[in-house]
């Protein structure tokens, strides 16, 4: 029985297009939420942002606005 390690489960990495389609923003937004620090987390691999689908999604999250909460 051959028996392979787990491999885990990862997200996969958005190109900035990707990720600015995904937002309904402009790439040229989304260039400069990540200047300053207000985007969604990225990697730099080789100089190129790179997002993981989940990290943007909990990004989102927590800019969710409960209506009942702001009375």
């Amino acid at each position: 029985m051959n028996e392979r390690p787990e491999t885990p489960v990862v997200s996969p990495l958005m190109h900035s297009r990707e990720v600015a389609a995904y937002l309904k923003v402009s790439e040229s937004t989304l260039s400069r939420w990540r200047s300053g620090g207000s985007g969604p987390p990225f990697l730099r691999l080789g100089g190129i942002a790179r997002y993981r689908l989940a990290a943007v999604d909990r990004w989102l999250a927590k800019l969710e606005h409960d209506h009942a909460s702001e009375s």
